[in-house]
Formats: C-alpha cells, structure tokens, sequence
C-alpha cells in the first residue's frame, strides 16, 4: 500500500528541543540531579522519555516555582518548562547561582510577541487551562491585556466574553489557543466561541505549528482513493479533527491511532492510500512504524 507521511513528522517542536535539551544536559552531567520545573500537557510519550534520562518533572501550581527554587539543593540543574518562565523564578534561580536552562518554546514566544505587537488595538483572547504555567506565563509576560477562556469551567474569566459578545464579534479580535492543548473541553470551548464569535479571527500563523501540514493536506487529499491516519495518542473528539484539519465538508474515511497495535485492526483496500499526519504528541520513530505497517502489510 502506498503511504505518505506530512512532515515534518514526530514531537511538537516545543517538546523536541526540550528533549534535546534534556539529552544533551543528561550527557554532560552524567550523575547529577536534574529537574524539570512544570508539567507536560498530553505528553505521555515525553514524560517517560525524561524518566528514562532520570530527570524529574516538578508539576506544582505556577505560583510555588520560587519557593522550589529557594528550598533547592545546590548542586540541582534547572530545566525550565517549554511553556514559559516566570522573570521572578529566573532571578531565583541567578540569586542562588544555580544551574539551569531556559527552554520556552518559540511557539510560545511568538503568541508573546503576537501579543506585544496586536494587543494595543486589537482583542485578544486565550483559549487556556487557567491552571498551567503558560497561561500564567502570558498573564505575567504580555504587554497587552489578555481575555482568558478558562476551557475547564464557567468560571468569571469566560463570564467577560459572554458579557463583552457584541464587542468581540469583529475580525479585530482574535483568537491564540494553548500550546499542546486537547481534549474534550478544549473541543467544546473552541466550537462555542466560534458559535458566538463567528466574525473573530482564529490566529492560526502563531497558535498553531500544524498550519502548513493541514493545508498540504487539503491540496494532496483524494476523497475517492486516501484515507487519512491520525497519529496521535491526544483525545480529541472526530467532530473537533474534522474541523481541524478542515474537513467538516469533505467525504473522507479516516482513523485514529496510536501505535501499530491500533493499526492492526484497521482495515483498508489496498487500492487506497493512506496519508499520515500527526498533531505532535508521538515520536519520529512511532510515525515511522506506523508507515511501514502500512506499507507492508
């Protein structure tokens, strides 16, 4: 069977340079403690990779980072999360001349700057669970005012864009979503501001680094001959994918899944080709025996 992989292919580039990071670090300082500050979203695959390394993710409310820091022991090396970093846990950091290295995504950095740039005349709201450290990164770190959109409940955060719907209902305002974000509500949180937003701007150049892969993806697809194969081991609804990936309209036969055990029980007509595309969250070397079973079987 023929197959093709949109590339590129593997890990978030948020979670590949960390894991870079994390290696390179692991080989210059073979037995020392190292640590990584903050939580992985919908990163299974990575956390058992650092695990591997003997690193250890520190998974604590944003607010007690500087505490951590400050009850640290010396000879720990600091790994920041990809997700931003507060300036008061740098200063932690520097004060008591402990190691580390700053790893926030460029993604990250560019909803930054997005914001920093449009936030002044524009309305910007983030899709985000109020809890992470990258919400709380932007909070702490933009220039501009930022409306959130709390993803796991109706808390008053979100209570300012129902009051506010008149006046955020332009294509002046616009949209950024979480790095590395899935699920349920986060589905049903972009459906419902899209609902009540019709006219508002989804910023796709900086919220998300799948951008080009979807748009390759609408030129190669044939309805008739290719059935698509997300890899992907995220929960995200078939409604939210097909909108994703802008193929609410199309007639097309897909699957989801996660490792060549999953790809065994999908059954596909050899005369059809299978298209491979992946939101980030598995290995290079995962995607690869994807294809291969497909290739071969």
């Amino acid at each position: 069977m023929e197959t093709k992989i949109l590339e590129p292919v593997g890990y978030s580039k948020a979670l590949e340079n960390l894991l870079n990071i994390a290696k390179n670090v692991r080989k210059e300082y073979p037995n020392d403690q190292i640590v990584l500050l903050g939580g992985l979203l919908n990163a299974e695959s990575v956390k058992k990779e650092l695990s591997d390394l003997n690193i250890r993710i520190v998974d604590i409310p944003f607010e007690g980072f500087v505490d951590y820091v400050n009850n640290a022991d010396f000879d720990t090396f600091f790994l920041t999360s990809p997700y931003g970093v507060d300036k008061k846990v740098i200063k932690a950091l520097k004060k008591r001349k402990i190691r580390y290295i700053e790893t926030t995504s460029d993604l990250v950095k560019g909803k930054i700057n997005f914001i920093n740039k449009y936030g002044r005349h524009h309305r910007i709201i983030y899709v985000c669970n109020l809890n992470t450290v990258e919400a709380n990164y932007i909070f702490k770190t933009a220039k501009h005012p930022v409306i959130f959109y709390d993803v796991n409940n109706s808390s008053l955060a979100n209570q300012v864009i129902t009051e506010q719907t008149s006046k955020l209902n332009r294509p002046s305002t616009y949209i950024l979503y979480q790095s590395e974000l899935a699920g349920t509500n986060f589905d049903t949180s972009l459906e419902y501001l899209k609902a009540i937003l019709p006219y508002a701007t989804i910023a796709e150049d900086v919220s998300d680094e799948n951008a080009a892969k979807k748009n390759e993806l609408l030129d190669i697809l044939d309805e008739e001959n290719d059935i698509i194969i997300f890899a992907m081991n995220t929960s995200k609804r078939d409604e939210y994918l097909l909108d994703y990936y802008h193929l609410s309209t199309k007639k097309v036969l897909y699957a989801v899944i996660k490792d060549v055990n999953e790809a065994m029980n999908v059954n596909i007509q050899n005369k059809k080709r299978a298209i491979i595309i992946t939101d980030g969250s598995l290995s290079k070397e995962s995607i690869v025996n994807i294809s291969f079973y497909f290739t071969y079987k």
